[in-house]
C-alpha cells in the first residue's frame, strides 16, 4: 500500500527498509526518547519489519507504519504509522483508537516533511473508519507538539504517565483529534 503527498510517498515497510529504519532507530534523538525502538543491529530491525510485514496480511490488523520517501529523489526521509489501543464509541460511532508514531532523520528537519506526512496518514486512519487518533511527546519536544497542533490535533485533557527517557522521569503531552472535529479540518488533513 502507498499513499502520497505533494512532496512524499509512504510506503509499508518492506525488508528493504532494514539499513534506512535501523540508521534512523539509532540517531540519537530517537534512540534516547523511544526506548521500545532502541535497536542493536541490522537484524533487529529485520524482526521489526517482519512482525509489520505479518501483521499487515493478518484478519485482525492492529498497525499500520509506513516509511517516509521523497518523491523528487527517492531518498528516505523517516517512519510513522499508527497502532490499534481499543475500541470507543463517539457520538454513536463505534470504532478503533490508534496510536500514532512518526520519526523523521535529523537531516530532513524543518522541511514540513513530518506535518505533511501526518495530515496524509490522520486522513487514511479516518477514511478507514477510525473514529479517534493520538499522540504523545514529552514536554521537552515542542517541534513534536506544533507538528500536532499544525496537523489539527489538540492537547488532550486525558494526559499520560511520566516515563523514563534515559533513567530519567519526563511528563509526557498527549494530542488527539477524532471524527466528530470540525469538517474543514479534516478537509484539510486530507490535502
Amino acid at each position: 500500500m502507498e499513499l502520497y503527498t505533494g512532496r512524499l510517498m509512504l510506503r509499508e515497510y518492506s525488508q528493504d527498509d532494514r539499513h534506512d529504519l535501523y540508521k534512523l532507530f539509532t540517531e540519537k534523538f530517537v534512540s534516547t526518547y523511544e526506548a521500545h525502538l532502541q535497536v542493536k543491529s541490522v537484524s533487529d530491525v529485520k524482526d521489526y519489519i517482519k512482525f509489520h510485514m505479518d501483521n499487515a496480511v493478518s484478519p485482525n490488523r492492529t498497525h499500520y507504519y509506513f516509511v517516509i520517501k521523497l518523491r523528487d529523489t527517492g531518498g528516505f526521509a523517516g517512519s510513522i504509522g499508527y497502532s490499534f489501543v481499543e475500541d470507543t464509541t463517539i457520538n454513536g460511532v463505534t470504532g478503533p483508537v490508534m496510536e500514532l508514531e512518526y520519526y523523521l532523520l535529523e537531516e530532513h528537519w524543518n522541511n514540513g516533511y513530518t506535518s505533511e506526512a501526518l495530515k496524509r496518514v490522520i486522513a487514511f486512519a479516518f477514511e478507514n473508519g477510525v473514529v479517534k487518533i493520538f499522540a504523545q511527546c514529552h514536554v521537552d519536544n515542542p517541534r513534536s507538539a506544533n507538528v500536532m497542533m499544525k496537523c489539527g490535533m489538540y492537547k488532550s485533557a486525558v494526559q499520560p504517565e511520566p516515563k523514563a527517557y534515559n533513567g530519567v522521569m519526563k511528563e509526557n503531552v498527549r494530542y488527539e483529534t477524532s471524527i466528530t472535529e470540525e469538517p474543514h479540518v479534516q478537509l484539510q488533513m486530507a490535502q
